[in-house]
């Protein structure tokens, strides 16, 4: 396994949509990145697990429960589970979702 990944070498954005690559998962929880050009959403939805966001690239409105908020490249933030969130890519955005715990 090569313990050592650059994230910033893994970003590709698509024409449209959104890209994503597991880049870990096991037991203890699942890190994706996420890639999304300017323009594209992500609908309201929420999740089992808290979760942690690490913004690699780009900028984006991000909502959390009922409150937006302008992130860029830099910023980190949690969410704790079933806590509803949305996105919308005001540039080319590249994210790290770090999942805590188990799926099951």
């Amino acid at each position: 396994m090569n313990r050592i990944k650059n994230l910033l070498e893994l970003i590709e954005f698509p024409k449209e949509g959104i890209l994503s690559k597991t880049i870990f998962e096991d037991a203890c929880g699942e890190a994706d990145l996420f890639m999304l050009p300017k323009g594209a959403k992500i609908s309201t939805h929420t999740s089992s697990r808290p979760a942690a966001v690490k913004v690699l690239q780009g900028e984006a409105e991000f909502v959390l429960g009922d409150t937006p908020y302008q992130v860029k490249a830099g910023d980190w933030f949690f969410m704790e589970a079933e806590l509803p969130h949305s996105l919308a890519a005001t540039e080319d955005f590249a994210v790290l979702l770090t999942l805590f715990g188990s799926s099951d």
